[in-house]
C-alpha cells in the first residue's frame, strides 16, 4: 500500500481529467475559430470599404466627364455669342469640376496630371476655348488611372485572402496534429489504468503474481487498486485456509479409514476366524468402499497439490512400473466387476516426471474402473515415436454425451454418467489429470467415445526440462 503514496502528480479524479481533456482538445479549435473570424472580418471589411470607394470613385469620374463636356461645351458658346449668362454657366461648371477633382486627388498618385489639369482649367477660365477640347481626354486619362489604382488595390485584397486562406490551412493543419497528439495522450492516460486494472484482474483470476506497473491515475482507479489489493490479500487468505483445511480433513479422514482398511482386511484374511459366504460379501463391500474412499480422499490431495504449483523432476522412466503402480490401488475392484486388464507387452522409457505420471494413469485407471462396464475390457497401450509418447487408455463402458465433452476436464463437473457403487464421485479425477499433464508440457484428450468404447490419450513431448538425477 505504501506504493500509492510514492506517485508523482496526477489529477484528483477521472471526472477532473475528462473535463481537462475536452477542454485541451478543444482549445485549439477554438484559437482556430477566433483567428479565421478575426481575419474574414477584416477582409469583410477592406472589401466593404473597397467596393463602396470603387463606387464612389466611379460615379465622380462619370460626373467629370460629363463637367468636362459642359465646360467644353460652354467654352465655345461664349467664345462665340460672349453672353454673361454663358460666362457664369461655365465658371460654375469650372467650380464643379475643380472640387470633384480635388476629391479624385486623394486617390492619384500623378501630380504632373493634376497640374496640368488645374493650368488647363485657368486657361479656359481665361476664355481660351481652344484648351478646353484637351480636358475631357485628360478627364478621361485620369479616370484609367484610377480605374487601375483600383484595381491594383483589388488584386492586393486578392492576395491577402489568397495568403490568409493559406495561413489558416497551415495552422489547422498544425492543430489537427496537436489535437491527435493530444488525444493521443489523454486517451493512454485513461486507457493505461484501465489496462493495468484489467491486468490485475486477470492476474488475480488465474492465481498468478501481478508483476506489473502500480495503477496509478485519478482517485477512482486507485480506489480500485486498493480494492483489489485487499481481495487479492483476502483471497489469499481464503486460498490459505482451503488448502489448511483439506490437508486437517484429509489428515481425520485417512485415520479412521485406515483403521477400516486394516480391520476388514483381517476380516477378509479370516484372522479372526472362518466367515460364511453372506460375512465375506460384506467383507469385500467394505474393503472395496473403504478403498475407493480412500482414493477420493488421495485425489482431493491431489488437488490441492497441482494448485500450490508443485514442482516436477524430470528424469528417465520406465513406464510399465508406472503402469502396476498405478493400477495397484484398483485391482480388487477390477477383479470384482471382472474387468480384463491388458498392459503393453514390451518396456518403455520417456523422460518426465514419475510421480506426475502415476497421478494421471492413476485417475484415468479409477474412472476406467468406476465407469467401466462389468465383464469387460481395460486396455492401456503405448505408441512411441522420436517426438513423443502416446499413452491410451481405454475401456468398454457407456459413452460419454456429447453435450458433456467440452466440460470433461472442468473441476468438480459431473456429467449425465454415474459411477457404480455407494461412493458418490468427488468429479475431480479429470481435472486432475488434465492439470497433472500441464504441469509436464504435455496434453490429455478425449480420443475414442463410440461404440460402447471410451478412450483417453496423453501426449508426453520430448522434454525440454533439466534431467534430475
Amino acid at each position: 500500500m505504501s506504493n500509492h503514496n510514492r506517485r508523482g502528480w496526477r489529477l484528483s479524479s477521472l471526472k477532473q481529467l475528462v473535463l481537462l481533456s475536452f477542454l485541451v482538445v478543444v482549445t485549439p479549435f477554438g484559437i482556430l475559430i477566433y483567428y479565421a473570424t478575426d481575419a474574414l472580418v477584416e477582409q469583410s471589411a477592406e472589401g466593404r470599404v473597397l467596393a463602396k470607394q470603387a463606387l464612389e470613385v466611379t460615379r465622380r469620374g462619370q460626373r467629370l466627364e460629363g463637367l468636362a463636356e459642359d465646360i467644353t461645351r460652354s467654352a465655345r458658346q461664349y467664345q462665340i455669342l460672349a453672353k454673361p449668362e454663358i460666362k457664369q454657366r461655365l465658371t460654375q461648371n469650372l467650380l464643379d469640376y475643380r472640387e470633384q477633382l480635388s476629391i479624385h486627388s486623394f486617390i492619384l498618385t500623378k501630380v504632373e496630371q493634376l497640374n496640368q489639369i488645374n493650368a488647363l482649367l485657368d486657361n479656359i477660365e481665361q476664355s481660351n476655348a481652344e484648351d478646353a477640347n484637351n480636358l475631357l481626354g485628360f478627364t478621361r486619362d485620369i479616370n484609367q488611372q484610377v480605374d487601375l489604382i483600383l484595381d491594383q488595390r483589388l488584386q492586393a485584397l486578392n492576395s491577402t485572402a489568397q495568403h490568409t486562406q493559406t495561413q489558416l490551412s497551415t495552422l489547422a493543419l498544425i492543430l489537427l496534429v496537436i489535437e491527435m497528439l493530444l488525444i493521443l495522450f489523454f486517451s493512454f492516460s485513461i486507457i493505461r489504468p484501465v489496462r493495468r486494472i484489467a491486468d490485475r484482474i486477470q492476474a488475480l483470476g488465474t492465481g498468478e503474481e501481478y508483476t506489473g506497473a502500480m495503477v496509478g491515475g485519478p482517485d477512482e482507479l486507485v480506489e480500485l487498486e486498493q480494492q483489489l489489493d485487499w481481495l487479492t490479500e483476502r483471497l489469499a487468505e481464503v486460498e490459505n485456509e482451503k488448502q489448511r483445511f483439506l490437508r486437517h480433513m484429509s489428515h481425520e479422514l485417512k485415520t479412521p479409514l485406515t483403521t477400516l482398511r486394516e480391520g476388514s482386511d483381517l476380516l477378509a484374511d479370516q484372522i479372526t476366524g472362518p466367515l460364511n459366504q453372506s460375512q465375506m460379501e460384506v467383507t469385500q463391500l467394505l474393503q472395496s468402499n473403504s478403498r475407493q474412499l480412500q482414493s477420493l480422499i488421495e485425489q482431493l490431495l491431489d488437488y490441492s497439490r497441482l494448485h500450490q504449483n508443485e514442482s516436477v523432476n524430470f528424469h528417465p522412466v520406465k513406464l510399465l512400473p508406472v503402469f502396476i503402480e498405478a493400477i495397484e490401488p484398483y485391482k480388487l475392484l477390477l477383479e470384482q466387476k471382472k474387468i480384463h486388464l491388458t498392459l503393453p507387452k514390451e518396456e518403455h522409457e520417456w523422460t518426465t516426471d514419475r510421480a506426475m505420471l502415476v497421478r494421471i494413469i492413476s485417475n484415468l485407471v479409477s474412472n476406467a474402473a468406476l465407469y467401466g462396464s462389468n465383464e469387460g475390457d481395460l486396455t492401456l497401450s503405448i505408441e512411441h515415436t522420436n517426438e513423443h509418447c502416446l499413452i491410451h487408455v481405454e475401456n468398454d463402458g457407456p459413452t460419454i454425451p456429447l453435450k458433456d465433452v467440452p466440460l470433461l476436464f472442468e473441476p468438480f463437473y459431473q456429467g449425465q454418467n454415474r459411477r457404480q457403487g455407494p461412493v458418490k464421485g468427488s468429479g475431480i479425477g479429470l481435472s486432475i489429470v488434465h492439470d497433472a499433464a500441464e504441469s509436464l508440457g504435455a496434453t490429455v484428450t478425449l480420443s475414442k467415445n463410440e461404440n460402447h468404447r471410451v478412450g483417453f490419450s496423453v501426449c508426453l513431448p520430448i522434454s525440454e526440462h533439466p534431467i534430475n538425477d
